[in-house]
C-alpha cells in the first residue's frame, strides 16, 4: 500500500483523493490532508465521509508541512494548491523524500520551473504533472490514430481553442486573474493545449513563445462595448440576472 498525502483541498482536490479512496484504494492509502484553511479541510472530510464511504483522515494546516511529512510518512505527495505556490511544496516534498503528483501547471515561470528540475536531479525523486484532457476519449483518440499511422506524417498541427462566456469568465473572477497566482492564461490554461499536442504526437519542442493580450475581459474592455452597469459579482445579485458571466452556483447534493 502506497501513502498518499494531499496539500491544498480546493475545487481541483476532489478529482485526485476521490480517485484514490475510490478506484485505487487496494493499493493506495490517504492518510492526511494538508492546507491553510481548515474549513476547506474539514469540508474534504465531510465529502470523504458522506460521497466516498471513507474515514476522515488527518489534517495539518500549512505550516505544518514538514511536520506532515515526519508524521505520516507518505511515499508521495498530491500538490493541488494555487499555482503560485506548486514550486514550495514539490521542493519540499522532494527534499523530504517524497515523490510528487502536481496539478497542472508544474509552476507559474521559467525560475519555478528550473527549481524544481534541479530538486529532482537532486534528490533522485520523481514528479509527475497532471493534465486530465488527455483522458478524454476524444483525445486519446486522436493519439491512437497518429501513433497507428492512419493519417500519416504530420506536418504541421494548427490547435485553436476558444472559451465561452461562462468558463472564459471564471478565470476573471477568481485567483486566476492575478498573473503572480497563474502565471496568466497562456500559462494556467494553455499549458492544457501544449501538452496535448505533445501527447499527440510524442514530441518535444524545441521553441515555445507567445503573445497576447486582455482584448475582452476588464473594466476597460467592458466601457469600450458600452457597459456602464458595474457589481460585485456575488451569488444572486439582482445586476448580474442578465449578465453571461455571472458567477453560477449549485449546491451540492448529498
Amino acid at each position: 500500500m502506497k501513502k498518499y498525502v494531499l496539500v491544498g483541498t480546493g475545487g481541483r482536490a476532489e478529482f485526485f483523493y476521490g480517485a484514490i479512496v475510490r478506484d485505487f484504494r487496494e493499493t493506495c492509502n490517504l492518510v492526511a490532508f494538508c492546507d491553510l484553511n481548515q474549513t476547506r479541510m474539514d469540508y474534504a472530510n465531510r465529502l470523504l465521509e458522506e460521497r466516498y464511504h471513507h474515514p476522515k483522515i488527518n489534517t495539518y494546516l500549512h505550516t505544518d508541512f514538514e511536520k506532515m511529512i515526519s508524521v505520516e510518512k507518505p511515499d508521495t505527495v498530491v500538490v493541488t494548491t494555487v499555482d503560485r505556490t506548486h514550486h514550495t511544496y514539490i521542493i519540499k516534498a522532494l527534499e523530504l523524500g517524497c515523490d510528487v503528483i502536481t496539478e497542472k501547471p508544474m509552476t507559474v515561470d521559467a525560475e519555478k520551473c528550473q527549481a524544481i528540475i534541479d530538486a529532482t536531479k537532486r534528490t533522485g525523486k520523481e514528479v509527475r504533472v497532471a493534465f486530465n484532457y488527455r483522458y478524454a476519449p476524444h483525445n486519446t483518440k486522436i493519439r491512437e490514430l497518429i501513433m497507428n499511422d492512419v493519417i500519416g506524417q504530420v506536418n504541421s498541427v494548427n490547435f485553436e481553442w476558444a472559451l465561452d462566456t461562462q468558463h472564459g469568465a471564471d478565470y476573471f473572477r477568481r485567483w486566476h486573474r492575478d498573473k503572480r497566482n497563474s502565471g496568466g492564461l497562456l500559462v494556467h490554461k494553455s499549458t492544457h493545449h501544449f501538452d496535448l499536442v505533445n501527447f499527440w504526437l510524442g514530441t518535444t519542442p524545441e521553441t515555445v513563445y507567445a503573445s497576447g493580450g486582455l482584448r475582452f475581459y476588464g473594466r476597460e474592455n467592458a466601457e469600450s462595448r458600452g457597459v456602464t452597469q458595474f457589481y460585485q459579482r456575488a451569488y444572486g445579485s439582482d445586476y448580474a440576472k442578465d449578465d453571461h458571466s455571472r458567477l453560477i452556483w449549485k449546491p451540492m447534493s448529498t
